[in-house]
């Protein structure tokens, strides 16, 4: 069996590493916290126009109904 004197691959310092993960979880924090926003941004959206849905419906039985009064 043969040993190699010296490597192929250099090797990172610990303190690099750790820096490399930190890195990582801060990019899936903010990847996170983008969907969250993504998704609070279309939920608020949805209600905003359920909402003007329900006012256009209101409105157009109001009117509707004072048609049926005039005539």
């Amino acid at each position: 069996m043969e040993i190699k004197k010296e490597t192929k691959y250099k090797v990172k310092p610990t303190s690099e590493v750790e820096r490399d993960i930190e890195d990582a979880g801060d990019k899936i924090k903010a990847g996170a916290k983008a969907a969250a926003n993504k998704v609070e941004d279309a939920a608020r959206d949805a209600g905003d126009k359920m909402k003007d849905a329900s006012r256009d419906f209101d409105y157009e039985y109001r009117k509707e109904k004072a048609k049926e009064k005039l005539d």
